[in-house]
Order: structure tokens, then C-alpha cells, then sequence
């Protein structure tokens, strides 16, 4: 059920204030909402003079200052694995051992191998880092192994 207005009222803001404050004399008189505070400025008319022991600035309360935004995380940029990545894919001894004919072919070998997206995950997640040295062990005991 949506609710429906039975009852609505317009009153000029300054019967309002002038009803609830003794404004005396005045020119003007503002109101701005500050959270749920009204705020009422009562100006004097040109050439009155108010000192201050006169005037009435009560409390009135900021509104509590916007939160700030939580730190952006550092930038993850590659690393010695990435690097090591980057090379290896470049060998054609490389893309021999991973049976691949480009550096492409390679890199695209390494992420499916390794479970990344970029070289830079490399060095940033350990189980990726894990397989990674894993799949240069192998390819290095194959450099290693005598032709057959």
C-alpha cells in the first residue's frame, strides 16, 4: 500500500522562524537543512549594529566530513619471474621443448601451463610461482639431457 498525503501545509519560512525565535528587526532571514539540523541566519538590517556579545551563534554542528576512499591497491608490476617468462618465450629452443612455433605460441603455453592471465601474476601469486619453476626445471633438465 503507498502511502498518501492527507494533510500538507505551506507556512512561510519566516512565520516559522519568527514564531519560534524573537527575530527583532531584521532584513533577511535564511535557513539551509545541515543533516537534520535546520539552520536559521538571522540578518540585521543595513547600518544596525550587532557586536558580537549580541549575537547568538549557538552550536551548531558540520556535518561530518565525507569518508575517504579506502587506498587504491600498489600497482603489481612484473618481476624476476615475469622477466625469465619473457625470455623463454623468445628461445627457439623454448618453443622446441613446449612444441610451439612462435613467441606467441610460448607465452600463450606459459599462461595455460601456469594458470595466469600476464607474466605479472607470475610474481604476485604463489601457486602460479610454483608452477612456473616447475615448468622451468623441466624444460631445463630437457636442455640438459644428451641427443639421443
Amino acid at each position: 500500500m503507498t502511502p498518501m498525503i492527507i494533510h500538507r501545509y505551506s507556512i512561510p519560512l519566516a512565520d516559522v522562524v519568527k514564531a519560534l525565535i524573537d527575530v527583532g528587526d531584521c532584513e533577511k532571514i535564511g535557513a539551509v537543512l545541515v543533516g537534520e539540523n535546520l539552520v536559521v541566519d538571522i540578518i540585521a538590517s543595513a547600518g544596525t549594529e550587532v557586536g558580537v556579545e549580541d549575537a547568538d551563534f549557538g552550536e551548531i554542528e558540520a556535518p561530518p566530513p565525507a569518508p575517504e576512499p579506502p587506498p587504491s591497491p600498489p600497482e603489481r608490476k612484473g618481476g624476476p619471474l615475469a622477466q625469465k617468462a619473457g625470455i623463454l618465450c623468445n628461445e627457439g629452443a623454448f618453443q622446441l621443448w613446449a612444441e610451439v612455433r612462435t613467441p606467441d605460441a610460448a607465452k600463450a603455453f606459459i599462461y595455460q601451463r601456469c594458470g595466469v592471465e600476464s607474466r605479472i601474476d607470475l610474481d604476485h601469486e604463489e601457486e602460479p610461482a610454483a608452477k612456473f619453476r616447475e615448468l622451468c626445471l623441466e624444460y631445463q633438465v630437457w636442455l640438459e639431457m644428451p641427443d639421443q
